[in-house]
């Protein structure tokens, strides 16, 4: 037989050679894998070694195929019944056996040149030298090895002569078999494992139909891809088919079969992609993929894609000038390559508000021919970009962004809608409304503490929000806090103030004490007066009285004061002979009460008896700076002395209140050229008080 030169460049579509028609995970050296399908004439079974040495000491001395009976009519045996089913061994047929089917089979050609060839040449014409480089340089039997497996994938009938493969056509629908393939090879030349295969009638399927085949149209090119990893179980290569008369009639792509020969058996490859050449971009392409199964069976075809290249466009648009006028309308000016003109749809405009986008198309469907535009809707900063849109759909082209201000001096309206809520701990809530401008950047907020001062700035940045917390003291001299805000543009023009806003500080302090300034009974009549309490938001002044002098006895409330001119209060609900103590508070206009200061006690006398103390006296020593007051005693069953003291012209108040020993009361508190009433009242031990006696003396 002819020495045969194998020209295999569609077998190096994919990038290097295929590796194993019937590839599995490796588990040992030397293994032997088997594969089995199930036709309407019988089981189809195939076989190969997994490495070049075992695949030549195999064709030397062949396989011997068993089949072993293990199931009939769903009833599994009792012990297998074992069929040899080749009478010899099974191995290539000899070089002459091979000479008829080579003239019509090149995967027949393929198998013979790779066992009886004196030499095994590879070599391409694709022009990818790189990769044909590669295989030549691998070793010879590697080629032969990994070659003539491919081509038994595609040829079930060479496969067979090769004693590779083999037709049981002696099965029975209600049978399941398990099938062996023994190396026959001396275990002390080479150690080979079997395989083997369990199968029945009733695993017929039909091959699948491919599916999920799409296709990426290029210029003048198309990347095909379809769903492999789902029937890489049936098929161990693909045909591609093309039609360019809207799919009438396809014609294969390629001469040879396409295989995925780059994935790993732990990482498979999800699709297949192929990569086709168009005879131009006008004609509508259509594509369908069949798989071709390890018994050389041609699957149905898929579903068609079609598509047409699509031209590159190779002219981009520059924007060269802009002129924004008093009006803020600018006018846009490009270039543009006048033979891309019949190359395109026209041209957009993009807008955006950072170089970095996102753009935004603002006017669309501009002219081929057109290379100036006048645009209004303009922003304080504004970046804009040309595309020019190809004809058939296919890419496009996009200037540079190029930076559009307007002349801005007008600023913002003034805000308004200002609010502010302080809660007990002081924290400020600020609310407004939001400015509309379309170039805002942003808020400066106030504060004052008094009305009519220049505020000062709270931040030190434009603020974002229409909300701002602030916090302020609460337990200060202030009740109240001022606010205004102020809008800023994105030139940082400034808005006018709004409206100064009154914040009232809740009121967490309570007023002042009032203070008692003196008091008189009679006629069975208690006559209280005070000084108010000096704090500006007092609501009222609230007097309690309690009978008697025990400190767990109820303060009950006799007086409730509102009118701001009330200074006193007669009392007369009482009882000659009793003693009452008195206190008086203010309330503010949130309800808080002062502290009440030290209580006045009265005593009502049972009857009008005058009980005064003799030779009341009051004598200034001007050069030892005092005034010494003095008295006499009355007679027996006094307990105490009240003296008052005051200025003239203002109210007299409680001053000492003495023992019944005591005779007289030196004042140093004194101030020149000032006039001084002294008065003193006589308390008895049955709580009768004495008439109140008064009179004045000049330092």
């Amino acid at each position: 037989m002819k020495k045969l030169k194998i020209l295999l460049s569609l077998l190096l579509i994919t990038g290097v050679l295929y590796p194993t028609p019937v590839s599995a995970q490796r588990k040992a050296v030397n293994a032997l894998y088997m594969k089995a399908t199930v036709r309407k004439s019988g089981v189809l079974l195939r076989w190969a070694v997994d490495n070049p040495a075992a695949w030549k000491t195999t064709n030397q001395y062949g396989f011997e195929l068993v089949r072993y009976t293990v199931a009939r009519d769903g009833q599994v045996l009792k012990a297998p019944e074992k069929k040899v089913l080749s009478n010899t061994p099974l191995k290539p047929q000899p070089l002459d056996a091979w000479e008829s089917i080579s003239q019509k089979d090149q995967y027949a050609a393929i198998i013979a040149q790779a066992i009886y060839g004196k030499s095994f040449e590879v070599s391409g014409n694709t022009g990818n030298k790189g990769v044909a480089s590669i295989i030549a340089q691998s070793a010879e039997q590697e080629q032969r090895f990994a070659f003539s497996l491919y081509a038994a994938d595609n040829s079930f009938a060479a496969a067979k002569m090769a004693g590779w493969g083999w037709e049981d056509n002696t099965t029975r629908p209600t049978e399941r078999y398990l099938y062996r393939i023994y190396s026959l090879a001396p275990v002390n030349k080479l150690k080979i494992d079997t395989g083997n295969v369990y199968i029945g009638m009733s695993n017929y399927e039909e091959l699948p139909k491919p599916g999920d085949v799409g296709a990426i149209f290029g210029d003048k090119s198309v990347m095909l891809s379809w769903e492999y990893n789902a029937y890489r179980s049936y098929y161990t290569s693909w045909i591609i088919e093309k039609s360019l008369d809207n799919g009438v009639t396809y014609k294969r792509a390629t001469d040879l079969p396409v295989a995925n020969i780059n994935e790993k058996d732990n990482k498979p490859s999800p699709r297949m992609y192929y990569m086709d050449s168009l005879p131009d971009n006008e004609r509508i392409c259509y594509y369908r993929v069949r798989g071709i199964s390890p018994f050389g069976e041609l699957g149905p075809a898929s579903e068609p894609a079609s598509g047409r290249g699509k031209t590159l466009l190779r002219y981009v648009p520059n924007i060269r000038s802009n002129n924004v006028d008093e009006k803020g309308i600018v006018t846009i000016n490009w270039e543009f390559e006048e033979a891309g003109n019949k190359l395109i749809r026209g041209f957009r405009l993009n807008q955006a508000p950072t170089v970095s986008g996102p753009f935004k198309v603002v006017v669309d469907n501009i002219m081929p021919d057109k290379r100036s535009l006048e645009y209004g809707n303009l922003n304080a900063t504004n970046y804009f970009t040309l595309t020019a849109i190809a004809k058939d759909g296919g890419n496009t082209t996009t200037s540079f962004p190029v930076l559009i201000q307007p002349v801005d001096s007008v600023p913002p309206a003034a805000p308004v809608g200002l609010t502010a809520v302080i809660d007990s701990n002081g924290v400020v809530t600020l609310k407004w409304e939001k400015n509309t401008e379309k170039d805002m950047l942003g808020y400066a907020i106030f504060r004052g503490n008094n009305p009519g001062e220049e505020m000062s700035a709270l931040t030190d940045s434009v603020h974002r929000n229409n909300v701002f917390m602030d916090s302020v003291v609460v337990k200060s001299l202030n009740k109240k806090v001022y606010y205004a805000v102020k809008a800023i543009d994105q030139r940082y023009n400034e808005s006018p103030f709004s409206e100064v806003l009154e914040a009232k500080k809740p009121d967490v302090v309570p007023p002042a004490s009032p203070i008692f300034s003196g008091y008189s009974v009679k006629n069975d009549t208690v006559y209280l007066s005070w000084a108010r309490s000096s704090d500006e938001d007092v609501a009222e002044h609230l007097l309690y009285r309690k009978t008697g002098l025990d400190k767990t006895t109820k303060w009950d409330l006799i007086s409730r004061s509102t009118a701001p001119g009330v200074y006193g209060y007669s009392d007369a609900a009482v009882i000659g002979g009793t003693t009452y103590s008195y206190i008086i508070t203010a309330k503010d206009s949130s309800g808080l009460e002062s502290v009440p200061v030290q209580p006045v006690t009265v005593t009502v006398p049972v009857s009008p008896e005058a009980i005064r103390v003799k030779r009341f006296n009051a004598l200034a020593n001007r050069p030892e700076r005092y005034i010494e007051v003095s008295w006499s005693a009355i007679a027996d069953k006094a307990v105490e002395y009240q003296v008052y003291k005051g200025e003239k012209d203002q109210p007299v108040t409680l001053w000492k209140v003495v023992t019944a020993s005591t005779r007289s009361i030196t004042d140093r508190e004194i101030k020149i050229n000032t006039i001084y009433r002294y008065g003193i009242r006589v308390v008895k031990d049955n709580g009768a008080v004495g008439q109140y006696q008064e009179l004045e003396v000049k330092y």
